[in-house]
């Protein structure tokens, strides 16, 4: 049985893309019979909102820490002796291959490369341009190039990705997608019944943070609402903004926005009763949300951004509003929930498209890069 680390410093309870990929990736390789352990941070709690597979082992070392990058709050893990403790685990537990989640970000995706003496991987998620993003990997671009130079193989779950690196680095990628649950999506367990009044409902699902296009939303809403007086918001995700967000919907809230903080074993019955999901962004690398709305049989409303765009076909299986126009996103919004006819199209269309993304498809193109650097470094396969 071949023995897989994976590296992140996104795992639950923090959500959010990462997490989820993680997750779930880690679940296929298990049922396939792969021994996998996550190698993490610690926040302070370890609330889990998921069953965890029986034999996924957790190893959180060092104190993870939130810092905002990128429009967007992350996370670094610190801590006395967290070199040496790295250097511990991999001498003990002698990975066949590691798998790092975003290879060039410190300090466990950094601190593991340079220790690592197996078969190393890294996975990169990110579409980055803010200034601060923008200045870490000038100033550092020697330093992370050396590192990425020790990656016997190098994934970007989209083009996007390859864009931002290469503005400073040199490396050869494979584009492999996140993937989603799409039966989980599929077969909701229900509604959430106090949202079944049949008000049009539109959905956000997100962290609460600049970067996810929340304040555009709530801007657009009364737009909405001159038209269609009954539609209500529906808000699902938490963060360090939330109260900033509930004030910003002023008298609307309770009314027509409504909060319910962060969800995870319910996200199948939520979009199940959404009329609409919308997802203005303003950045992303992938659009994974877009695709759980899609396999959950929801038309989907977001904003056309680089990584938004590699998943929605205009009018085809989503609609995109202009970046930074609130009026473009109202329009959307009330096309879809008035237009049956083209709800249906981007409804049957986003189904069709969500199932290229299914976790089994995603797992055999990741476990095919894995023979292939196995073959290119061992001379023998890698696959169990």
């Amino acid at each position: 049985m071949r023995k897989i680390g994976i590296v992140t410093e996104y795992f639950y309870p923090h959500l959010g893309g990462i997490t989820e990929h993680v997750y779930y990736f880690s679940k296929e390789l298990i049922r396939r019979g792969y021994d996998v352990v996550l190698l993490t941070g610690y926040e302070g709690i370890e609330d889990i909102p998921v069953p965890l597979p029986p034999s996924l082992r957790v190893l959180r070392l060092g104190r993870s820490i939130p810092i905002f990058s990128n429009h967007s709050f992350g996370k670094v893990t610190i801590g006395r002796n967290l070199g040496q403790r790295i250097r511990k685990v991999l001498e003990e537990e002698k990975f066949d291959l590691l798998h790092i989640q975003s290879p060039v970000m410190p300090m466990l995706p950094i601190l593991f490369e340079k220790y690592s003496k197996t078969v190393t991987v890294g996975t990169l998620h990110t579409y980055f341009d803010s200034f601060g993003s923008l200045l870490y990997y000038r100033m550092f671009r020697n330093l992370i190039q050396r590192y990425l130079d020790k990656l016997d193989g190098l994934i970007a779950v989209s083009p996007s990705c390859i864009e931002s690196m290469n503005r400073f680095f040199n490396a050869d990628y494979r584009i492999i997608p996140n993937g989603i649950d799409t039966d989980w999506f599929a077969n909701p367990k229900g509604f959430i019944d106090r949202y079944r009044d049949g008000s049009p409902n539109i959905f956000f699902l997100g962290r609460l943070d600049p970067r996810n296009g929340l304040d555009a939303l709530l801007s657009a809403l009364p737009l909405v609402l001159a038209k269609l007086p009954n539609a209500r918001l529906i808000v699902a995700g938490d963060g360090p903004l939330r109260l900033f967000y509930e004030k910003r919907a002023g008298r609307l809230l309770g009314k027509s926005v409504f909060f319910e903080g962060q969800i995870n074993e319910e996200r199948p019955q939520y979009f199940a009763t959404s009329s609409v999901f919308c997802y203005p962004a303003n950045k992303a690398s992938f659009g994974i949300t877009l695709l759980e709305a899609m396999a959950a049989g929801r038309p989907v409303v977001a904003t056309d951004n680089k990584g938004f765009r590699e998943i929605i076909d205009h009018g085809v299986n989503g609609l995109l509003a202009r970046p930074d126009d609130v009026a473009s996103l109202a329009d959307a919004l009330v096309r879809v929930l008035t237009d049956a006819a083209l709800s249906e199209t981007l409804i049957r269309n986003g189904r069709a498209t969500a199932r290229k993304y299914s976790w089994v498809e995603v797992t055999d193109k990741i476990l095919a890069f894995y023979n292939d650097i196995y073959a290119k470094t061992r001379g023998i396969p890698f696959a169990a």
